[in-house]
Protein backbone atom coordinates (compact mmCIF):
# COMPACT_ATOMS: atom_id res chain seq x y z
CA UNK A 1 0.00 0.00 0.00
CA UNK A 2 1.38 3.18 -1.23
CA UNK A 3 -0.29 6.19 0.07
CA UNK A 4 1.51 8.79 -2.20
CA UNK A 5 -0.35 7.52 -5.06
CA UNK A 6 -3.20 8.88 -3.80
CA UNK A 7 -4.35 12.30 -5.83
CA UNK A 8 -6.21 15.17 -4.03
CA UNK A 9 -9.83 13.76 -5.55
CA UNK A 10 -9.58 10.39 -3.46
CA UNK A 11 -7.87 12.26 -0.64
CA UNK A 12 -11.32 14.75 -0.21
CA UNK A 13 -13.25 11.81 -1.32
CA UNK A 14 -12.08 8.90 1.48
CA UNK A 15 -12.37 11.85 4.27
CA UNK A 16 -15.62 12.53 2.90
CA UNK A 17 -17.05 8.89 3.40
CA UNK A 18 -15.31 8.74 6.54
CA UNK A 19 -17.65 11.76 7.59
CA UNK A 20 -20.44 10.20 5.89
CA UNK A 21 -20.03 7.40 8.10
CA UNK A 22 -19.43 9.01 11.22
CA UNK A 23 -22.57 11.05 10.75
CA UNK A 24 -24.62 7.82 10.82
CA UNK A 25 -23.81 7.58 13.98
CA UNK A 26 -24.18 11.22 15.69
CA UNK A 27 -27.75 12.95 15.73
CA UNK A 28 -29.89 13.57 12.99
CA UNK A 29 -32.92 14.84 14.89
CA UNK A 30 -33.46 15.64 18.61
CA UNK A 31 -31.95 12.91 19.98
CA UNK A 32 -31.98 10.53 17.38
CA UNK A 33 -29.33 9.32 14.72
CA UNK A 34 -29.65 7.84 11.31
CA UNK A 35 -29.60 4.35 12.16
CA UNK A 36 -32.70 4.87 14.56
CA UNK A 37 -34.81 7.65 12.27
CA UNK A 38 -34.63 5.87 9.11
CA UNK A 39 -35.09 2.39 7.59
CA UNK A 40 -33.27 1.71 4.50
CA UNK A 41 -31.59 5.19 3.71
CA UNK A 42 -28.92 4.53 6.42
CA UNK A 43 -27.69 1.50 5.23
CA UNK A 44 -27.79 2.83 1.72
CA UNK A 45 -25.72 6.02 3.30
CA UNK A 46 -23.43 3.60 4.91
CA UNK A 47 -22.33 1.67 1.31
CA UNK A 48 -22.15 4.70 0.03
CA UNK A 49 -19.95 5.89 2.42
CA UNK A 50 -17.81 2.60 2.52
CA UNK A 51 -17.51 2.72 -1.26
CA UNK A 52 -15.87 5.94 -0.99
CA UNK A 53 -13.47 4.72 1.56
CA UNK A 54 -12.97 1.62 -0.93
CA UNK A 55 -11.55 4.02 -4.04
CA UNK A 56 -8.69 5.66 -1.52
CA UNK A 57 -7.32 1.98 -0.37
CA UNK A 58 -7.97 1.13 -4.60
CA UNK A 59 -6.04 3.84 -5.55
CA UNK A 60 -3.37 3.13 -2.87
CA UNK A 61 -3.04 -0.67 -3.39
CA UNK A 62 -3.17 -0.21 -7.64
CA UNK A 63 -0.57 0.10 -9.92
CA UNK A 64 -1.83 2.06 -12.69
CA UNK A 65 -4.57 4.61 -12.20
CA UNK A 66 -7.34 2.74 -14.68
CA UNK A 67 -9.21 1.40 -11.15
CA UNK A 68 -8.84 3.88 -9.56
CA UNK A 69 -10.41 6.15 -12.49
CA UNK A 70 -13.59 3.71 -12.75
CA UNK A 71 -14.01 3.40 -9.17
CA UNK A 72 -14.15 6.83 -8.83
CA UNK A 73 -16.39 7.25 -11.76
CA UNK A 74 -19.00 4.90 -9.78
CA UNK A 75 -18.43 6.33 -6.68
CA UNK A 76 -19.31 10.12 -8.05
CA UNK A 77 -22.72 8.60 -9.04
CA UNK A 78 -23.19 6.78 -5.89
CA UNK A 79 -22.38 10.18 -4.01
CA UNK A 80 -25.20 12.13 -5.94
CA UNK A 81 -27.40 9.41 -4.68
CA UNK A 82 -26.20 9.77 -1.31
CA UNK A 83 -27.15 13.67 -1.74
CA UNK A 84 -30.39 13.60 -2.86
CA UNK A 85 -31.13 11.11 -0.10
CA UNK A 86 -30.00 12.93 2.12
CA UNK A 87 -31.69 15.97 0.80
CA UNK A 88 -34.74 14.10 0.82
CA UNK A 89 -34.27 13.93 4.70
CA UNK A 90 -33.49 17.72 5.03
CA UNK A 91 -36.70 18.79 3.71
CA UNK A 92 -38.88 15.70 5.01
CA UNK A 93 -38.86 15.11 8.74
CA UNK A 94 -39.78 11.82 9.92
CA UNK A 95 -42.86 11.33 12.06
CA UNK A 96 -42.88 12.73 15.29
CA UNK A 97 -39.43 14.34 14.71
CA UNK A 98 -38.88 18.05 14.80
CA UNK A 99 -35.43 19.80 14.39
CA UNK A 100 -32.19 18.98 12.51
CA UNK A 101 -29.15 18.34 13.90
CA UNK A 102 -25.39 18.56 12.96
CA UNK A 103 -25.16 15.10 12.09
CA UNK A 104 -27.56 15.90 9.25
CA UNK A 105 -25.58 18.67 8.06
CA UNK A 106 -22.47 16.83 8.11
CA UNK A 107 -24.07 13.90 6.18
CA UNK A 108 -24.97 16.06 3.23
CA UNK A 109 -21.88 18.15 3.72
CA UNK A 110 -20.10 14.59 3.89
CA UNK A 111 -22.04 13.45 0.37
CA UNK A 112 -21.01 16.54 -1.82
CA UNK A 113 -17.59 16.18 -0.69
CA UNK A 114 -17.81 12.72 -1.79
CA UNK A 115 -19.42 13.61 -5.47
CA UNK A 116 -16.53 16.57 -5.46
CA UNK A 117 -13.69 14.45 -4.67
CA UNK A 118 -14.91 11.62 -6.81
CA UNK A 119 -15.03 14.45 -10.11
CA UNK A 120 -11.62 15.70 -9.43
CA UNK A 121 -10.31 11.72 -9.09
CA UNK A 122 -11.74 11.02 -12.65
CA UNK A 123 -10.73 14.25 -14.01
CA UNK A 124 -7.02 14.43 -13.00
CA UNK A 125 -5.38 11.21 -14.87
CA UNK A 126 -1.90 11.71 -13.72
CA UNK A 127 -0.56 9.17 -11.56
CA UNK A 128 2.07 9.80 -8.72
CA UNK A 129 5.44 8.33 -9.28
CA UNK A 130 5.23 7.86 -12.73
CA UNK A 131 7.79 8.26 -14.97
CA UNK A 132 7.98 11.17 -16.79
CA UNK A 133 7.77 10.56 -20.52
CA UNK A 134 9.44 13.50 -22.67
CA UNK A 135 7.56 13.52 -26.76
CA UNK A 136 10.42 15.08 -29.35
CA UNK A 137 9.10 17.66 -31.22
CA UNK A 138 8.92 16.80 -35.21
CA UNK A 139 8.50 19.77 -37.28
CA UNK A 140 6.12 19.31 -39.38
CA UNK A 141 6.95 18.52 -43.60
CA UNK A 142 7.51 20.91 -45.65
CA UNK A 143 5.22 20.99 -48.98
Amino acid sequence: MDLRRLRVGEWVTTASGVALLISLFLPWYRDTSAFEALAVIDVLLALIALGAILLGVVTALQQVPAVSIALGALVGLAGILAVLLVLLRVVDLPDAVAGREAGLWLALAAAAGIVGGAATAIRDESWPGAPKTEIEAIPAPRP
